[in-house]
């Protein structure tokens, strides 16, 4: 029942050992154990001196014998580690030659990209609240300026939704990675640590994964308020999809630059007041009213150029002349010419507009890669 056995005599140790060496050592010191007699009660006597034996001789021994086990004992762990420091060497030279080269690039993007899907789905909710909510400005929009489109005594109120509608999904597109973009920073920063993945499949798998939802949330609200506003229905339309199509992915370029070099709680005010600055040239005031030493933010302002895009798109490109109320006394915006050379958006080079997004997109993306690049790898 005991493997291992501690007599103890006076306060001295007599014995320490196994139970079945007992039997032996007392008999090597004289002292044998009847056959009839347990072991135990044997020593139990010895220990009270019933036999007369001297306490120091079996002192002594037991210490002799510790000694002994205890070097049987280091020897057999000796051998014992250098039988699994073996086996051990042996399974890592193994497992080191059938280990697999690092994941090639393509199949890191197409893994990030499946775990950032499976993420999307199990927080549906947030698309869905983004979804809903253009439907709703969609509608709100539609109604409030429902049939403007088409009129010429309604140009200005036309002016405005166009206006409204960029503005919406400029900020849509900015704000929504702008404030979600800083919380996986820690995340990001943990696993490629640990050598993950590296930064460039990870980074395009986040953006690749959030553009579908933002078109699919753009183009719904197009779908309900340019219908509603009772806008052409002719190629214009195309060129109002694209416009805003790229518009909305540029901000959401400048989002993630936001979200990549500020704090969430400054990237929170950065962003509105990025694109409120934007927002101002093109539409609040002309090239011409401007100050020289802010001309320069025409050239450079992705919003501008969307605007002026959508604009010249709905009422340029030889447009017939507008509807004219038989109630109105004059329509001075019959011919959308005249609105045009007033708002200074004629002769609009649409492939250079387009051009100007297009860059402005990529300039921002890079500028997000080389800020999170340096983040990482700064020690």
């Amino acid at each position: 029942m005991f493997d291992k056995l501690y007599a103890l005599s006076d306060g001295r140790c007599i014995y320490d050992g196994s139970t079945k060496d007992l039997v032996p050592h007392l008999s090597s010191l004289g002292l044998t154990c009847p056959p009839y007699h347990n072991p135990a009660d044997f020593l139990m006597e010895v220990a009270i001196g019933e036999y007369g034996t001297d306490m120091n001789v079996l002192a002594e021994a037991a210490k002799v014998k510790q000694f002994d086990t205890l070097g049987e004992s280091t020897k057999e762990k000796e051998s014992m580690s250098c039988k699994l420091f073996e086996e051990k060497e042996t399974e890592e030279k193994a497992a080191y030659e059938k280990s697999p080269l690092p994941a090639a690039v393509v199949m890191q993007f197409l893994l990030l990209y499946k775990r950032n899907l499976l993420t999307t789905k199990r927080g549906y909710l947030y698309f869905i609240n983004r979804l809903l909510a253009h439907v709703a400005i969609g509608l709100i929009f539609g109604y409030l300026y429902k049939d403007v489109g088409f009129g010429a005594n309604t140009i200005l109120a036309n002016y405005v939704y166009l206006y409204g509608s960029l503005l919406l999904i400029v900020y849509t597109g900015k704000m929504s990675v702008t404030i979600s973009f800083p919380l996986e920073m820690k995340i990001l920063t943990r696993e490629h640590f640990n050598r993950w993945y590296k930064l460039t499949p990870y980074l395009l798998s986040v953006i690749l994964i959030e553009i579908p939802f933002q078109v699919i949330c753009t183009w719904t609200y197009i779908a309900i308020s340019y219908w509603l506003t009772a806008q052409p229905v002719d190629f214009r339309l195309y060129l109002f999809i694209l416009f805003c199509t790229l518009s909305t992915l540029c901000a959401q370029s400048w989002g993630y630059f936001i979200g990549a070099t500020t704090p969430i709680k400054v990237a929170v005010f950065l962003g509105p007041v990025i694109a409120c600055l934007f927002s101002v040239f093109g539409f609040c005031i002309r090239f011409f009213d401007t100050p020289i030493f802010f001309r320069w933010l025409f050239h450079i302002s992705y919003y501008r150029a969307g605007f002026q895009g959508i604009v010249y798109s709905i009422y340029g490109l030889n447009r017939q002349n507008l509807y004219c109320p038989e109630d109105a006394l004059y329509c001075h915006y019959s011919d959308p010419t005249n609105f045009l050379k007033e708002m200074d958006i004629t002769d609009v080079d649409l492939v250079s507009n387009i051009s100007v997004i297009v860059v402005i997109w990529c300039i921002m993306h890079a500028a997000t890669y080389l800020t999170l690049w340096i983040k990482l790898n700064k020690r």
